[in-house]
Protein backbone atom coordinates (compact mmCIF):
# COMPACT_ATOMS: atom_id res chain seq x y z
CA UNK A 1 0.00 0.00 0.00
CA UNK A 2 1.20 3.55 -0.68
CA UNK A 3 0.67 6.98 0.06
CA UNK A 4 1.43 10.42 -1.47
CA UNK A 5 1.68 13.78 0.19
CA UNK A 6 -0.58 16.08 -0.86
CA UNK A 7 1.82 18.89 -1.59
CA UNK A 8 5.22 17.13 -1.85
CA UNK A 9 4.97 14.06 -4.14
CA UNK A 10 6.43 11.12 -2.14
CA UNK A 11 5.62 7.68 -1.38
CA UNK A 12 5.66 5.80 1.48
CA UNK A 13 5.32 1.74 0.78
CA UNK A 14 4.79 -0.25 3.36
CA UNK A 15 5.69 -3.92 2.05
CA UNK A 16 4.01 -7.47 3.41
CA UNK A 17 7.32 -9.05 3.88
CA UNK A 18 10.41 -7.86 5.88
CA UNK A 19 13.11 -6.69 4.21
CA UNK A 20 16.56 -8.39 5.07
CA UNK A 21 19.47 -5.96 5.29
CA UNK A 22 23.05 -6.35 3.31
CA UNK A 23 25.44 -8.79 5.19
CA UNK A 24 28.27 -5.84 5.79
CA UNK A 25 25.32 -3.14 6.45
CA UNK A 26 25.85 -1.64 10.12
CA UNK A 27 22.33 -1.17 11.82
CA UNK A 28 21.67 0.82 14.63
CA UNK A 29 18.70 0.76 17.73
CA UNK A 30 15.08 2.46 17.78
CA UNK A 31 12.43 2.11 19.86
CA UNK A 32 9.69 2.74 17.21
CA UNK A 33 9.89 1.29 13.90
CA UNK A 34 9.73 3.67 11.13
CA UNK A 35 7.51 2.75 8.00
CA UNK A 36 9.31 1.04 5.66
CA UNK A 37 10.41 1.79 1.84
CA UNK A 38 12.20 4.28 0.75
CA UNK A 39 13.73 3.87 -2.36
CA UNK A 40 17.39 4.14 -3.21
CA UNK A 41 16.85 7.73 -4.79
CA UNK A 42 16.51 8.72 -1.50
CA UNK A 43 19.58 7.33 0.23
CA UNK A 44 21.15 8.99 3.44
CA UNK A 45 24.37 10.28 1.84
CA UNK A 46 22.97 12.09 -1.13
CA UNK A 47 19.86 13.88 1.82
CA UNK A 48 22.69 15.02 3.73
CA UNK A 49 25.07 16.32 0.94
CA UNK A 50 22.71 19.03 -0.27
CA UNK A 51 22.62 20.79 -3.96
CA UNK A 52 25.13 23.20 -4.82
CA UNK A 53 22.16 25.51 -6.27
CA UNK A 54 20.76 26.32 -3.10
CA UNK A 55 23.90 25.65 -0.36
CA UNK A 56 26.95 25.91 -2.06
CA UNK A 57 27.46 21.99 -1.95
CA UNK A 58 28.12 19.83 -5.25
CA UNK A 59 24.90 17.67 -6.68
CA UNK A 60 25.25 14.05 -5.64
CA UNK A 61 24.62 12.20 -8.99
CA UNK A 62 21.40 9.67 -9.06
CA UNK A 63 23.54 6.61 -9.68
CA UNK A 64 26.32 7.24 -7.30
CA UNK A 65 27.17 4.80 -5.10
CA UNK A 66 26.74 5.16 -1.52
CA UNK A 67 27.76 3.39 1.63
CA UNK A 68 25.66 3.37 4.63
CA UNK A 69 26.46 3.37 8.10
CA UNK A 70 24.20 4.26 10.66
CA UNK A 71 25.15 4.44 14.52
CA UNK A 72 23.36 5.48 17.50
CA UNK A 73 25.12 5.47 20.77
CA UNK A 74 23.27 3.54 23.96
CA UNK A 75 21.92 5.85 26.04
CA UNK A 76 20.33 6.14 29.52
CA UNK A 77 18.04 9.56 28.95
CA UNK A 78 14.69 9.63 30.04
CA UNK A 79 13.49 11.89 27.07
CA UNK A 80 10.51 11.46 25.69
CA UNK A 81 11.81 10.37 21.83
CA UNK A 82 15.05 8.09 23.40
CA UNK A 83 12.59 5.13 23.15
CA UNK A 84 12.12 6.25 19.13
CA UNK A 85 15.57 6.36 18.66
CA UNK A 86 16.26 2.80 20.15
CA UNK A 87 14.70 0.00 18.32
CA UNK A 88 16.51 -2.15 15.47
CA UNK A 89 15.89 -1.13 12.10
CA UNK A 90 16.23 -2.42 8.43
CA UNK A 91 18.59 -0.62 6.14
CA UNK A 92 15.49 0.52 4.02
CA UNK A 93 13.51 1.82 6.63
CA UNK A 94 14.88 5.40 7.11
CA UNK A 95 17.72 7.29 6.03
CA UNK A 96 20.91 9.02 7.97
CA UNK A 97 18.57 12.52 7.98
CA UNK A 98 15.51 10.85 9.73
CA UNK A 99 17.81 9.75 12.24
CA UNK A 100 19.48 13.50 12.68
CA UNK A 101 16.02 14.47 13.35
CA UNK A 102 15.08 11.91 15.90
CA UNK A 103 18.42 11.97 17.65
CA UNK A 104 17.99 15.91 18.02
CA UNK A 105 14.20 15.41 19.22
CA UNK A 106 15.47 13.05 21.96
CA UNK A 107 17.82 15.20 23.29
CA UNK A 108 17.39 19.20 21.98
CA UNK A 109 19.76 21.00 22.99
CA UNK A 110 18.73 24.17 21.24
CA UNK A 111 14.57 25.75 20.72
CA UNK A 112 15.30 26.48 17.02
CA UNK A 113 16.90 24.07 14.72
CA UNK A 114 17.45 23.98 10.55
CA UNK A 115 18.10 20.63 8.96
CA UNK A 116 19.41 20.41 5.11
CA UNK A 117 19.45 18.30 2.56
CA UNK A 118 16.05 16.63 4.25
CA UNK A 119 14.27 14.77 1.04
CA UNK A 120 10.27 15.02 1.31
CA UNK A 121 9.67 11.28 1.63
CA UNK A 122 12.30 11.48 5.01
CA UNK A 123 10.33 14.47 6.03
CA UNK A 124 7.25 12.46 5.17
CA UNK A 125 8.98 9.53 8.29
CA UNK A 126 9.85 11.96 10.33
CA UNK A 127 6.42 13.83 10.43
CA UNK A 128 4.35 9.94 10.68
CA UNK A 129 7.13 8.80 13.42
CA UNK A 130 6.12 12.05 15.49
CA UNK A 131 2.68 11.64 15.28
CA UNK A 132 2.02 8.20 15.75
CA UNK A 133 4.55 8.51 19.11
CA UNK A 134 2.02 9.39 22.11
CA UNK A 135 4.56 9.53 24.17
CA UNK A 136 5.98 13.46 23.16
CA UNK A 137 4.00 16.17 25.71
CA UNK A 138 5.51 19.29 23.69
CA UNK A 139 5.22 18.61 19.34
CA UNK A 140 7.59 20.63 17.79
CA UNK A 141 6.22 23.38 15.67
CA UNK A 142 7.61 22.05 11.84
CA UNK A 143 8.45 24.31 8.92
CA UNK A 144 9.46 22.29 5.68
CA UNK A 145 10.27 23.04 2.06
CA UNK A 146 10.22 20.40 -0.08
CA UNK A 147 12.33 22.79 -2.80
CA UNK A 148 15.13 23.50 -0.31
CA UNK A 149 14.64 20.51 1.53
CA UNK A 150 15.01 22.48 4.87
CA UNK A 151 13.77 21.46 7.90
CA UNK A 152 13.29 23.95 10.66
CA UNK A 153 11.97 22.54 14.00
CA UNK A 154 11.45 25.04 17.22
CA UNK A 155 10.43 23.85 20.50
CA UNK A 156 8.38 25.26 22.39
CA UNK A 157 9.80 27.68 25.44
CA UNK A 158 8.66 29.16 28.18
CA UNK A 159 9.19 32.77 26.74
CA UNK A 160 7.88 31.56 23.85
CA UNK A 161 4.84 29.89 25.06
CA UNK A 162 4.05 32.60 28.02
CA UNK A 163 4.55 35.41 24.69
CA UNK A 164 1.58 33.89 22.96
CA UNK A 165 -0.28 32.66 25.95
CA UNK A 166 -2.59 35.69 26.46
CA UNK A 167 -3.62 36.14 22.66
CA UNK A 168 -4.62 32.42 22.54
CA UNK A 169 -7.08 33.06 25.59
CA UNK A 170 -8.02 36.39 24.59
CA UNK A 171 -9.18 35.66 21.08
CA UNK A 172 -10.57 32.01 22.02
CA UNK A 173 -12.52 33.32 24.47
CA UNK A 174 -14.24 35.80 22.52
CA UNK A 175 -15.12 33.39 19.47
CA UNK A 176 -16.78 31.39 22.14
CA UNK A 177 -18.57 34.23 23.60
CA UNK A 178 -19.93 34.74 19.66
CA UNK A 179 -23.94 32.96 19.32
CA UNK A 180 -23.22 31.39 16.35
CA UNK A 181 -25.20 28.11 15.78
CA UNK A 182 -23.06 25.30 18.13
CA UNK A 183 -25.17 22.51 15.51
CA UNK A 184 -24.02 24.28 11.92
CA UNK A 185 -20.58 25.08 12.69
CA UNK A 186 -17.51 23.95 14.68
CA UNK A 187 -15.07 26.68 15.29
CA UNK A 188 -11.64 25.16 17.27
CA UNK A 189 -8.28 26.54 18.08
CA UNK A 190 -5.16 24.61 17.22
CA UNK A 191 -1.64 24.92 19.11
CA UNK A 192 -0.13 22.29 17.09
CA UNK A 193 -1.94 21.68 13.19
CA UNK A 194 -0.43 21.41 10.29
CA UNK A 195 -1.42 23.88 7.26
CA UNK A 196 -0.23 22.46 3.64
CA UNK A 197 0.84 25.04 1.56
CA UNK A 198 2.21 24.65 -1.87
CA UNK A 199 5.91 24.00 -1.17
CA UNK A 200 5.22 21.26 2.31
CA UNK A 201 4.55 22.05 5.66
CA UNK A 202 3.84 24.41 8.22
CA UNK A 203 2.80 24.57 11.95
CA UNK A 204 1.70 28.07 12.95
CA UNK A 205 1.92 28.54 16.72
CA UNK A 206 -1.99 28.97 16.41
CA UNK A 207 -4.82 28.59 14.36
CA UNK A 208 -8.36 28.74 14.09
CA UNK A 209 -9.94 26.32 12.39
CA UNK A 210 -13.67 26.34 10.98
CA UNK A 211 -15.94 23.28 10.13
CA UNK A 212 -19.87 22.64 9.00
CA UNK A 213 -20.84 19.70 11.97
CA UNK A 214 -23.22 17.90 9.68
CA UNK A 215 -22.40 15.98 6.55
CA UNK A 216 -19.16 15.52 5.48
CA UNK A 217 -16.30 18.10 5.80
CA UNK A 218 -15.83 19.47 2.45
CA UNK A 219 -14.31 22.82 3.80
CA UNK A 220 -12.02 24.09 6.01
CA UNK A 221 -11.99 27.89 7.08
CA UNK A 222 -8.35 29.05 8.42
CA UNK A 223 -9.75 32.46 9.80
CA UNK A 224 -7.16 33.15 12.15
CA UNK A 225 -3.00 32.55 12.01
CA UNK A 226 -0.58 33.33 14.77
CA UNK A 227 2.78 32.76 15.21
CA UNK A 228 5.76 33.93 17.79
CA UNK A 229 9.52 34.06 17.53
CA UNK A 230 12.00 33.84 19.99
CA UNK A 231 15.41 32.35 18.73
CA UNK A 232 14.24 32.25 15.03
CA UNK A 233 15.02 35.61 12.59
CA UNK A 234 12.30 38.55 11.83
CA UNK A 235 12.57 37.22 8.25
CA UNK A 236 11.82 33.83 9.17
CA UNK A 237 8.55 34.35 11.17
CA UNK A 238 7.41 36.38 8.47
CA UNK A 239 8.17 34.62 5.61
CA UNK A 240 6.60 31.45 6.97
CA UNK A 241 3.62 33.77 7.87
CA UNK A 242 3.40 34.99 4.24
CA UNK A 243 3.47 31.34 3.32
CA UNK A 244 0.41 30.50 4.78
CA UNK A 245 -1.43 33.33 3.79
CA UNK A 246 -0.63 32.53 -0.16
CA UNK A 247 -2.13 28.79 0.56
CA UNK A 248 -5.35 30.53 2.75
CA UNK A 249 -6.16 33.75 1.13
CA UNK A 250 -9.31 33.93 3.03
CA UNK A 251 -7.71 34.21 6.60
CA UNK A 252 -9.07 37.00 8.32
CA UNK A 253 -6.62 38.04 10.76
CA UNK A 254 -2.94 37.38 11.57
CA UNK A 255 -0.66 38.42 14.73
CA UNK A 256 2.65 37.78 14.89
CA UNK A 257 4.78 38.52 18.17
CA UNK A 258 8.17 39.14 18.66
CA UNK A 259 9.53 38.48 21.85
CA UNK A 260 13.47 39.32 21.96
CA UNK A 261 16.32 38.93 24.31
CA UNK A 262 19.22 41.50 24.54
CA UNK A 263 22.07 38.84 24.15
CA UNK A 264 21.90 35.51 22.90
CA UNK A 265 22.24 33.24 26.35
CA UNK A 266 25.29 31.30 26.81
CA UNK A 267 25.97 29.21 29.72
CA UNK A 268 28.52 29.87 32.48
CA UNK A 269 32.26 28.06 32.30
CA UNK A 270 33.30 25.79 34.57
CA UNK A 271 35.54 28.27 36.60
CA UNK A 272 32.97 31.22 36.72
CA UNK A 273 31.65 32.13 39.98
CA UNK A 274 28.24 30.39 39.44
CA UNK A 275 30.15 27.27 39.46
CA UNK A 276 31.01 28.23 42.88
CA UNK A 277 27.72 29.70 44.54
CA UNK A 278 25.43 27.76 42.67
CA UNK A 279 26.59 24.39 43.20
CA UNK A 280 24.11 23.56 45.90
CA UNK A 281 24.24 20.38 47.52
CA UNK A 282 27.67 19.74 49.23
CA UNK A 283 31.21 19.27 47.51
CA UNK A 284 30.67 15.81 47.24
CA UNK A 285 26.66 15.53 46.19
CA UNK A 286 25.75 18.72 44.52
CA UNK A 287 22.18 19.58 44.23
CA UNK A 288 20.76 22.51 42.50
CA UNK A 289 18.85 25.50 43.89
CA UNK A 290 15.15 25.58 43.91
CA UNK A 291 13.42 28.17 41.97
CA UNK A 292 12.93 29.57 45.17
CA UNK A 293 16.30 29.67 46.29
CA UNK A 294 17.79 30.42 42.70
CA UNK A 295 15.48 33.71 42.28
CA UNK A 296 15.90 35.44 45.20
CA UNK A 297 20.03 35.71 44.54
CA UNK A 298 19.21 37.85 42.15
CA UNK A 299 21.64 40.94 42.23
CA UNK A 300 19.19 43.18 39.30
CA UNK A 301 16.10 45.14 40.33
CA UNK A 302 12.86 42.99 38.79
CA UNK A 303 11.77 45.58 36.18
CA UNK A 304 11.55 45.49 32.31
CA UNK A 305 14.71 45.91 30.18
CA UNK A 306 16.60 44.98 33.12
CA UNK A 307 19.02 41.35 32.95
CA UNK A 308 18.53 38.69 35.40
CA UNK A 309 22.20 38.26 37.09
CA UNK A 310 22.49 35.87 39.71
CA UNK A 311 26.16 35.13 40.87
CA UNK A 312 27.75 37.49 38.23
CA UNK A 313 25.83 35.50 35.54
CA UNK A 314 23.04 36.88 32.76
CA UNK A 315 20.27 34.04 33.29
CA UNK A 316 17.69 35.92 31.05
CA UNK A 317 17.57 39.30 29.66
CA UNK A 318 14.27 40.11 27.68
CA UNK A 319 14.81 43.33 26.37
CA UNK A 320 11.33 43.63 23.71
CA UNK A 321 7.84 41.75 22.99
CA UNK A 322 6.61 43.16 19.81
CA UNK A 323 2.89 42.56 18.56
CA UNK A 324 1.74 42.97 15.06
CA UNK A 325 -1.48 42.74 14.02
CA UNK A 326 -3.57 42.57 10.87
CA UNK A 327 -7.17 42.30 9.65
CA UNK A 328 -7.76 41.24 6.04
CA UNK A 329 -9.62 44.07 4.38
CA UNK A 330 -12.07 43.96 1.35
CA UNK A 331 -9.55 44.08 -1.20
CA UNK A 332 -7.83 41.00 -1.20
CA UNK A 333 -5.83 38.72 0.85
CA UNK A 334 -4.17 40.09 3.83
CA UNK A 335 -0.37 41.52 3.20
CA UNK A 336 2.26 41.02 5.85
CA UNK A 337 4.59 43.45 3.94
CA UNK A 338 2.30 46.76 4.14
CA UNK A 339 1.98 48.90 7.08
CA UNK A 340 -1.21 50.38 6.34
CA UNK A 341 -2.91 51.51 9.76
CA UNK A 342 -6.22 50.61 7.64
CA UNK A 343 -5.46 47.12 7.95
CA UNK A 344 -2.36 46.85 10.60
CA UNK A 345 -1.22 47.43 13.73
CA UNK A 346 1.75 47.89 16.32
CA UNK A 347 2.08 47.81 19.99
CA UNK A 348 4.62 46.89 22.68
CA UNK A 349 3.98 44.77 25.67
CA UNK A 350 7.59 45.22 26.73
CA UNK A 351 9.89 47.27 27.61
CA UNK A 352 6.65 49.76 27.31
CA UNK A 353 2.88 48.98 27.81
CA UNK A 354 1.55 50.35 24.20
CA UNK A 355 -0.86 47.94 22.94
CA UNK A 356 -4.38 50.40 22.40
CA UNK A 357 -3.88 50.37 18.62
CA UNK A 358 -2.93 46.62 18.86
CA UNK A 359 -6.41 45.62 20.87
CA UNK A 360 -8.39 48.33 18.37
CA UNK A 361 -7.73 45.47 14.89
CA UNK A 362 -7.78 42.72 17.16
CA UNK A 363 -11.17 44.07 17.24
CA UNK A 364 -11.55 44.60 14.14
CA UNK A 365 -10.25 41.32 13.02
CA UNK A 366 -12.68 39.47 15.28
CA UNK A 367 -15.50 41.51 13.91
CA UNK A 368 -14.83 40.07 10.07
CA UNK A 369 -14.39 36.51 11.50
CA UNK A 370 -17.72 37.25 13.06
CA UNK A 371 -19.15 38.37 10.20
CA UNK A 372 -17.49 35.06 7.85
CA UNK A 373 -19.43 33.18 10.79
CA UNK A 374 -22.68 34.44 9.44
CA UNK A 375 -22.03 33.98 5.74
CA UNK A 376 -20.63 30.31 6.33
CA UNK A 377 -23.64 29.67 8.24
CA UNK A 378 -26.06 30.73 5.32
CA UNK A 379 -23.84 28.55 2.85
CA UNK A 380 -24.75 25.83 5.30
CA UNK A 381 -28.71 26.48 5.91
CA UNK A 382 -29.64 29.23 3.58
CA UNK A 383 -32.91 30.03 5.56
CA UNK A 384 -31.08 30.05 8.78
CA UNK A 385 -31.64 32.94 11.24
CA UNK A 386 -28.88 34.41 12.08
CA UNK A 387 -29.84 37.76 12.93
CA UNK A 388 -28.44 37.56 16.46
CA UNK A 389 -25.06 36.24 15.42
CA UNK A 390 -24.85 39.56 12.76
CA UNK A 391 -25.83 41.94 15.32
CA UNK A 392 -23.47 40.46 17.74
CA UNK A 393 -20.98 42.88 19.68
CA UNK A 394 -17.53 41.44 19.91
CA UNK A 395 -16.17 40.83 23.37
CA UNK A 396 -13.02 41.98 24.21
CA UNK A 397 -10.87 39.85 26.71
CA UNK A 398 -7.70 41.39 26.47
CA UNK A 399 -5.96 42.30 29.44
CA UNK A 400 -2.87 43.55 28.38
CA UNK A 401 -1.69 44.74 32.17
CA UNK A 402 -1.40 41.34 33.74
CA UNK A 403 0.05 39.95 30.28
CA UNK A 404 2.97 41.67 30.64
CA UNK A 405 3.37 40.72 34.29
CA UNK A 406 2.95 36.69 32.90
CA UNK A 407 5.74 37.93 30.99
CA UNK A 408 7.65 38.25 33.52
CA UNK A 409 7.40 35.55 35.17
CA UNK A 410 8.06 34.01 32.68
CA UNK A 411 11.75 35.52 32.47
CA UNK A 412 11.93 34.28 36.12
CA UNK A 413 11.33 30.39 35.22
CA UNK A 414 12.96 30.74 32.04
CA UNK A 415 16.42 31.51 33.96
CA UNK A 416 15.66 28.65 36.27
CA UNK A 417 15.20 26.39 33.93
CA UNK A 418 18.65 27.48 31.75
CA UNK A 419 20.35 27.31 35.20
CA UNK A 420 18.81 23.52 35.38
CA UNK A 421 20.30 22.37 32.78
CA UNK A 422 23.36 24.17 33.54
CA UNK A 423 24.14 22.16 36.42
CA UNK A 424 22.96 18.75 34.91
CA UNK A 425 25.69 19.63 32.17
CA UNK A 426 28.27 20.45 35.21
CA UNK A 427 27.52 18.58 37.86
CA UNK A 428 25.60 15.40 37.48
CA UNK A 429 27.71 12.09 36.16
CA UNK A 430 25.54 10.59 35.07
CA UNK A 431 24.96 12.20 32.06
CA UNK A 432 26.01 10.28 28.98
CA UNK A 433 28.00 13.11 27.26
CA UNK A 434 28.27 10.55 23.75
CA UNK A 435 24.84 10.76 23.76
CA UNK A 436 24.78 14.12 22.14
CA UNK A 437 22.24 15.11 19.80
CA UNK A 438 23.49 15.50 15.42
CA UNK A 439 24.38 18.96 14.83
CA UNK A 440 23.76 20.36 11.65
CA UNK A 441 26.42 22.55 9.69
CA UNK A 442 27.16 25.95 11.11
CA UNK A 443 27.67 27.26 7.54
CA UNK A 444 25.39 30.67 6.95
CA UNK A 445 22.73 29.93 4.75
CA UNK A 446 22.17 32.16 1.94
CA UNK A 447 19.33 34.65 2.52
CA UNK A 448 18.16 34.04 -1.03
CA UNK A 449 17.80 30.04 -0.62
CA UNK A 450 14.16 29.72 0.68
CA UNK A 451 12.70 32.94 -1.71
CA UNK A 452 14.60 31.32 -4.79
CA UNK A 453 13.56 27.22 -4.39
CA UNK A 454 9.85 28.08 -4.03
CA UNK A 455 8.06 28.53 -6.78
CA UNK A 456 4.87 30.37 -5.53
CA UNK A 457 4.85 34.04 -6.06
CA UNK A 458 5.23 36.36 -3.47
CA UNK A 459 2.31 38.40 -2.42
CA UNK A 460 4.13 41.92 -2.64
CA UNK A 461 8.18 43.13 -3.65
CA UNK A 462 8.02 45.03 -0.17
CA UNK A 463 10.47 44.61 2.56
CA UNK A 464 9.05 42.04 5.09
CA UNK A 465 8.64 44.09 8.68
CA UNK A 466 10.94 43.53 11.36
CA UNK A 467 11.73 43.99 14.86
CA UNK A 468 11.55 48.31 16.35
CA UNK A 469 13.93 47.17 19.10
CA UNK A 470 17.10 47.81 16.99
CA UNK A 471 19.31 46.82 20.67
CA UNK A 472 22.53 45.21 19.49
CA UNK A 473 22.78 41.53 20.17
CA UNK A 474 26.33 40.62 21.80
CA UNK A 475 27.21 37.22 22.57
CA UNK A 476 26.92 36.54 26.78
CA UNK A 477 30.24 35.70 28.40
Amino acid sequence: MSTLHPKCPYEIRSNSAPQTPPANHKTSDLTKRAPQGLSPEDSPEKGLESTESSFGKEEVPDDAPVAVQLHVPASTDPSPLHDVCEQSIDPDDSTFNVRRVLNYLSKPHKNYMEFRGVRAREFGLIEQTLNETDQVSTKPRLTYDCNTRILIIIMPSVLREASFDDVKDFVGDSIKALPYDRAVISPKTHMSWSLEIPDGVIIPDMTVSVTALEGPTEVVLIPFVGECAHTETDKHVFEKVEKVILAHPDTICVVVVLAREAAEYAAPGKDSTASKVLHGGTDSSPKPLSLKEFINLRTTPRSFGEPIIIADHAWCHLSSVEYFVWARGDDGPIDIRSEDPAHMAYGTLVPTLDMDAVTEMLNRGLTKIRDSFVTFQKQLIPDLDCSALAEAHVTSFTDWHNASKRIMSASDITAHKRYLAWHRSLFDTTENSDHAPYVPSQEEEPEHAIAEGSKHKLASTFEYPSSRFKIPRATAT
